[in-house]
C-alpha cells in the first residue's frame, strides 16, 4: 500500500512538472494574441482540478480533465501559429508598399498597408505608413475644404496607442525602451504636422502638445523644435518661436546633420521674421543679413526695415 502511495505521489510530481512546463513555456513565450490570456487561464483551471481529482484518487475524472486541457492547449498552439503566420505576412505586405511609396504608388501601397492592419492590427509600421500615404494623398486634392484629415491622426494616434504598451512593458532605462520612446517621438511629431494642416487655432494648440511631448520622449530631436516654432508662430507666441528655432539650430550643428545652404538661409530668415515680430530689429537684421549672404533675396526688405 505504501508502494503504491509513492508511485502515485511520483506521477502526481511529474504531472505538475509537465504541465507547468507546458503552460511556462507552450505558452506564455508568445505575446498575449486573441483572448489568449483568458484561455490559458481556463487550461490552467482545469488542470488543477485534474490534479485535484487525482490527489483525491478520482484517476478516470482527472484523466478526462487532462485530455480536455491537452485538447485546447493544442488548439491555443494553433491559433497562435495562425496568429504569428498573419504577423509575417503583414510585416511582409508592409515592406512592398514601403517599395511602392519609393516609386510613387500611393494608391497600391494604401491598399496593401489597409490589408497589413486587417492581418496585424499591432503593426506600427503600418500604421505610420498609411498615415504619411493619406496625408500626400490628402495634399494632392486641389481644394483644401475637400481634404480630410482624420483618418490620418486616427492611423497616428493608433501608433502611438501600440507604442505606449510596449514601453509600458519594456524595462526603465533600457536601451529598448529609448528607442521606443524615439520611435514616438517621430509619429507625435507626424500627428502635430497633420493637425495643423487644419489651419485652426484649436489645432495650433493641440499640435503644441504633440511636439512637447514628442521633445519629453526625445529632446535630440530637432524636428520637434522646428515643428513647436511654427506652431508658436501660427498663434502669435513669438518670443517661444524664437527659443524652438535657436535650439533646433544648435541640435542641427551639434549632431553635424547635413543642410544645404538654401535650407539654411530659409531657417535664418524664420528667425529674423520671429525676430521681427517681436519687436527685436538688432537680431532681426542679423540672421535677415546671414540668410541673404546665403542668396535668399527675400531676406532684403527685412533688412531694410530693420537696419540699426
Amino acid at each position: 500500500m505504501r508502494n503504491k502511495s509513492f508511485k502515485y505521489k511520483m506521477i502526481l510530481k511529474k504531472i505538475k512538472l509537465l504541465f507547468t512546463i507546458a503552460i511556462l513555456f507552450g505558452l506564455f513565450q508568445s505575446k498575449p494574441v486573441y483572448s489568449q490570456e483568458m484561455d490559458t487561464t481556463d487550461i490552467r483551471r482545469i488542470m488543477l482540478e485534474g490534479i485535484e481529482n487525482m490527489e483525491e484518487g478520482n484517476f478516470r475524472s482527472a484523466i478526462e480533465l487532462f485530455d480536455r486541457g491537452k485538447d485546447k492547449l493544442n488548439r491555443l498552439a494553433i491559433k497562435i501559429d495562425e496568429h504569428n503566420a498573419d504577423i509575417v505576412r503583414s510585416l511582409e505586405l508592409t515592406r512592398r508598399a514601403e517599395n511602392l511609396i519609393d516609386q510613387n504608388d500611393f494608391e497600391g501601397a494604401l491598399d496593401l498597408l489597409t490589408e497589413a492592419i486587417q492581418l496585424d492590427n499591432n503593426n506600427i509600421e503600418a500604421y505610420k505608413f498609411r498615415g504619411s500615404v493619406r496625408l500626400v494623398l490628402e495634399e494632392q486634392k486641389s481644394r483644401r475644404r475637400s481634404r480630410d484629415y482624420i483618418g490620418l491622426l486616427n492611423d497616428y494616434t493608433n501608433a502611438i496607442r501600440i507604442t505606449d504598451r510596449r514601453i509600458d512593458r519594456t524595462p526603465r532605462r533600457s536601451q529598448e525602451r529609448a528607442e521606443l520612446e524615439k520611435e514616438k517621438a517621430k509619429i507625435l511629431i507626424n500627428r502635430a504636422y497633420v493637425k495643423m494642416q487644419s489651419r485652426r487655432t484649436a489645432s495650433f494648440h493641440s499640435a503644441i502638445d504633440d511636439y512637447t511631448e514628442a521633445i519629453r520622449h526625445d529632446d535630440q530631436n530637432w524636428d520637434g523644435y522646428l515643428g513647436r516654432a511654427v506652431a508658436y508662430n501660427n498663434i502669435g507666441q513669438y518670443s517661444r518661436e524664437i527659443r524652438d528655432y535657436l535650439k533646433a539650430v544648435d541640435l542641427i550643428e551639434e549632431y553635424n546633420h547635413p543642410l544645404t545652404d538654401d535650407e539654411w538661409a530659409d531657417m535664418y530668415l524664420r528667425i529674423a521674421l520671429a525676430y521681427a515680430n517681436n519687436r527685436d530689429s538688432r537680431n532681426a537684421f542679423i540672421y535677415a543679413e546671414k540668410s541673404y549672404n546665403l542668396g535668399n533675396l527675400e531676406a532684403e526688405s527685412i533688412m531694410d526695415r530693420n537696419r540699426p
